[in-house]
């Protein structure tokens, strides 16, 4: 099924909320849309990276975090944690030397994330 029109440029990942309702989809245009199953349509459009996204991750667990995040990363070396229930910005990880291939997030209470280098280096953020 057919959501409506989406991103200037192609589709890298997506991920589906916790909350069953919404879906994350990103990829070459850098920008993070946010799309409402319900009403089929994008409900927020959010301008997160210079270049191509990789990776998006929702917190997933059982914790009181689970859902309240979503981390991205890019090929503009960082990754990047968003707030779901505003979509502003959060935090911006910067350390990797290039592109930032990969993010999840430890889903516990400490709510940590890891993200994976071009740079052959893995990092654990706290």
């Amino acid at each position: 099924t057919k959501l409506g029109k989406g991103h200037a440029k192609r589709v890298i990942c997506s991920e589906f909320s916790p909350n069953g309702f919404q879906l994350a989809t990103a990829g070459d245009d850098g920008t993070i849309k946010i799309w409402d199953l319900r009403r089929r349509r994008p409900s927020a459009s959010i301008p997160a990276h210079t270049n191509i996204i990789t990776e998006l991750k929702f917190a997933h667990s059982s914790s009181s975090q689970s859902g309240e995040f979503l981390a991205s990363s890019s090929f503009d070396g960082t990754g990047k944690i968003w707030s779901t229930r505003d979509w502003k910005l959060l935090s911006t990880l910067q350390g990797h030397e290039g592109k930032v291939m990969g993010i999840d997030i430890l889903d516990s209470d400490s709510c940590s994330v890891v993200t994976c280098g071009y740079d052959k280096t893995l990092k654990l953020w706290k």
